[in-house]
């Protein structure tokens, strides 16, 4: 009895609230859990769960129909093969599918085949509804005059927009972030969400919290496969890393037992020339008699030996899984800022053009803090870099001050500056990447070689020329270049742009294991949470200083600025409710349980003398209790 009663409180749960379990923590599309909803409701005795038509033809209204499947499909590039899939990739309505992998491995290829705009090399593609694509923004000639003079964020938005209104049954982005400061990602998460109630999205991204508050599955094309992941970004990196220990323990298991077989081998073998040799003191008639004797003996360790070499020759090889080298900096290359301030900026005002960027403003960064520049495109983030690199440049040889009209610099007399900025300047484009970085470099090449791993400049890769290079490789070799150098100060302008996801991982980790000062400008807000100390926001004209705990607190939406109740959450809403609810005490979390198990059990199934009314007020009042939570 106690069991059907929590299987009736389950599903009294699950049919009054899979629709909000499945916005708030985005495990699978609406669409799926429906559809398995309604397999598992058709199975059961209704009149036990007191179950209608009605309720089960809910779930089956709400499944979500087969919108692609692909079959067997392969991709190559002259003779290098992109990827090959064994199976079948399926997309249901109301799938949000994040497609991620590094660059080249040919994630746009596999989406165009997916929008029917290129043939594959192998298999075939079944798609039931209308497609719509949208390209990188690069990608598009700009004809239209009044394009032109839209910046590339409102360009993206705009484009972002007439596609999603469009109501293509299923929609594929790639990049969708490229050009959006961090209030259009937001905007664009809130729109993606929204869009999959009525259509599914296939999306490519290396922007880890679009991934991880968006995505409902996550497919990586890795090693020329494609894997297959539920959920969003965390998710996927939990499994990654569940994967990689399985596969660590998988190969530590080869080596043992590998060693045990070889030494097996060479023990019987020892055996076997001792055994056919007879005992000394015996006459030749005796060694004559005993001689068959000792064959058999030999022979039979001989067949052991045997058994033992084939049961090595047959066992699974497991590869020796991947391990990174950690980068070791030498502080004494990067000799420590002694000042009490790296650089102190007083009444600074910037100007674009005849705009002001920037009232008077003052500022000062103290030795080894990881200061992130935040603000909408256009707030002046770029502009102000530029300028403290200037004052740099032009401080007096001694002083390190640069006092103009418009404010005062004044650098630490031990600084040493690099400044990173998308147009690479300071790269030898005839030189190879090894050479680029050693030329300015304080370590020597197996450092440097390193970095360049880390980095995801490999062997032969770390020996051509720079104008071979992709836009990511060139940006690796350009970030290379500054951490190698004798520089203790880096001022960084959107390093994240063209690199992949894994390379923006490597680049957080170096960026925690540097011994200076740094001063970033980004959109990453994953890059941004995890490595900066403080930021400077700018906000009309002004700029505000704040530790990254106080500008992770602002960033959370407070009660009041999250509207009323509504069937659509935002994904920002959905991940504060979840790390609330997580970080509830289990005393708490049982009580609360406990009220709503017995309060579903009610209304399931009323007891003699229950208010329905009153009931549903407990129900409104608990779930209240459990959305602030």
């Amino acid at each position: 009895m106690t069991h059907l009663c929590l299987e009736r409180i389950a599903v009294a749960y699950v049919y009054r609230h899979v629709h909000s379990i499945l916005v708030r923590f985005h495990t699978i599309s609406e669409a799926q859990a429906c559809s398995r909803m309604y397999t598992i409701l058709s199975g059961l005795p209704r009149e036990v769960f007191f179950l209608t038509n009605n309720h089960i033809a809910q779930f089956k209204n709400k499944s979500g129909h087969l919108v692609l499947e692909a079959h067997q499909l392969a991709a190559y590039v002259a003779d290098r093969r992109l990827f090959r899939t064994d199976g079948s990739l399926r997309i249901y309505a109301g799938d949000r599918i994040g497609l991620i992998g590094a660059n080249g491995v040919g994630k746009t290829t596999l989406q165009r085949i997916l929008a029917g705009m290129v043939e594959p090399d192998e298999g075939n593609v079944v798609c039931n509804v209308v497609t719509s694509f949208v390209p990188q923004l690069d990608d598009v000639r700009e004809e239209e005059a009044e394009e032109v003079t839209l910046s590339g964020g409102e360009r993206t938005k705009r484009r972002l927009n007439e596609a999603m209104n469009a109501g293509a049954g299923l929609l594929m982005l790639d990049e969708p972030t490229s050009h959006l400061d961090v209030e259009g990602m937001e905007w664009l998460e809130d729109r993606m969400i929204e869009y999959s109630r009525t259509g599914a999205l296939l999306f490519i991204s290396h922007d880890r919290t679009l991934l991880n508050h968006v995505a409902t599955r996550i497919w990586e094309v890795e090693n020329e496969q494609i894997h297959v992941f539920t959920g969003g970004y965390e998710d996927y990196r939990r499994e990654k890393e569940r994967l990689r220990l399985e596969h660590q323990r998988s190969y530590d298991n080869y080596v043992a037992e590998r060693g045990r077989l070889q030494e097996a081998i060479v023990e019987k073998k020892e055996h076997a020339s001792k055994v056919s040799r007879p005992k000394k003191g015996l006459t030749s008639k005796e060694m004559r008699l005993a001689r068959p004797h000792f064959n058999r003996k030999q022979a039979k360790v001989e067949k052991t030996v045997k058994a033992i070499e084939k049961r090595l020759d047959q066992l699974k090889v497991v590869d020796k899984p991947f391990e990174q080298v950690q980068v070791l900096f030498n502080a004494e290359c990067h000799a420590p800022i002694r000042s009490k301030q790296a650089v102190e900026v007083q009444g600074l005002v910037l100007r674009a053009g005849d705009r002001e960027l920037l009232q008077s403003s003052s500022f000062s960064i103290r030795p080894n803090m990881r200061v992130a520049l935040v603000g909408s495109n256009g707030a002046g983030k770029t502009t102000l870099l530029r300028r403290l690199v200037e004052a740099y440049e032009l401080r007096a040889a001694v002083e390190r001050d640069m006092t103009m009209e418009e404010g005062r610099i004044r650098f630490s007399p031990s600084a040493r500056m690099a400044y990173f900025d998308q147009k690479l300047y300071a790269l030898d484009l005839q030189a190879s990447v090894l050479d680029n970085v050693l030329k300015s470099s304080a370590y020597d090449q197996t450092m440097v070689r390193t970095v360049l791993a880390r980095l995801r400049l490999r062997r032969d890769e770390a020996l051509k020329p720079v104008w071979q290079l992709s836009g990511g490789e060139k940006v690796k070799t350009q970030l290379a270049k500054l951490f190698m150098s004798e520089a203790n100060m880096l001022l960084l302008d959107e390093p994240t742009n063209y690199l992949d996801i894994d390379t923006r991982e490597e680049l957080e980790r170096v960026l925690l294991e540097y011994p200076g000062t740094i001063l970033f400008a980004t959109h990453d807000r994953m890059l941004l949470d995890r490595t900066a100390t403080h930021t400077i926001v700018f906000r009309d004209g002004e700029l505000e200083w704040m530790t990254i705990e106080a500008f992770r607190e602002r960033q959370r939406p407070r009660p009041a600025e999250t509207g009323g109740s509504s069937e659509f959450v935002p994904a920002q809403e959905a991940l504060k409710n979840e790390q609330s609810l997580t970080s509830m005490s289990a005393e708490e979390r049982l009580k609360l349980d406990l009220e709503w198990a017995d309060l579903m059990g009610r209304l399931s199934a009323p007891r003699k003398g229950d208010n329905i009314e009153d009931l549903e007020r407990q129900y409104t009042e608990l779930l209240k209790r459990r959305k602030q939570l």
